[in-house]
């Protein structure tokens, strides 16, 4: 994989319009509607692992919308969101798991692809157990993701890449909701203390408009 270069910037507000009322069809709809004790709107699906008030929640500022204690947004200055080199485009799919919609990464005909949430100032991860994410897709681009977490900044700053399959991943064209230890990325050479970009994405080049959804990325203390 190529080292990134950035390119497309995007606020999260650009990524996720308001589609207008939820649409539950076809899905079954949990008993709480209302996953953060009363400050979430009911309208908004909580997805399959639903938020509960008194959890700890993390929200990294994209590809999630319904109930967390802890969120870090997109501010196009010290948090962003990079399209590396524009060999994807992303767009909003009311297929979705969580929220009113999730995101459709749609493939640039590149010989690879990737994206990611990147921060100016590291945080500290100590507290940060699992890294929470559904995807769907049936393409062949999709078939070999991986997903980073980087430490470090500037020069010091390196990546670390988990590829999926081995937390259940197939692009089989259902949803499927991975649950990565975050310990897994500390074995590699991650350090916790230092986390510069919580959530990166790469995957084989393939045919212009191939595609994959993604939505519910969070991070939990267990």
């Amino acid at each position: 994989m190529k080292k990134p270069v950035w390119g497309l910037l995007l606020l999260l507000a650009a990524c996720r319009p308001d589609p207008g009322p939820a649409d539950y069809t076809g899905q079954e709809l949990p008993d709480n509607l209302d996953p953060d004790g009363g400050t979430q709107p009911s309208d908004l699906l909580p997805g399959p692992f639903p938020y509960e008030a008194g959890q700890r929640r993390l929200m990294v500022g994209i590809f999630y919308e319904a109930g967390r204690s802890e969120e870090i947004l997109l501010d196009n200055v010290d948090s962003n969101f990079y399209l590396y080199e524009n060999t994807v485009y992303v767009e909003s799919d009311p297929d979705h798991i969580e929220g009113k919609s999730a995101d459709r990464i749609v493939q640039n005909g590149k010989p690879w692809m990737g994206f990611g949430v990147h921060w100016k100032q590291t945080h500290n991860f100590d507290a940060w157990k699992t890294l929470h994410v559904s995807m769907k897709s049936s393409d062949a681009a999709f078939a070999n993701v991986k997903v980073g977490m980087s430490s470090g900044t500037g020069t010091s700053e390196k990546g670390y890449q988990l590829a999926l399959t081995k937390y259940g991943w197939a692009n089989d064209g259902e949803w499927h909701h991975l649950a990565i230890p975050v310990a897994d990325y500390v074995a590699a050479g991650l350090k916790l203390n230092d986390v510069s970009s919580p959530f990166t994405f790469a995957a084989e080049g393939g045919t212009t408009g191939q595609s994959l959804l993604l939505d519910n990325l969070y991070f939990t203390a267990n």
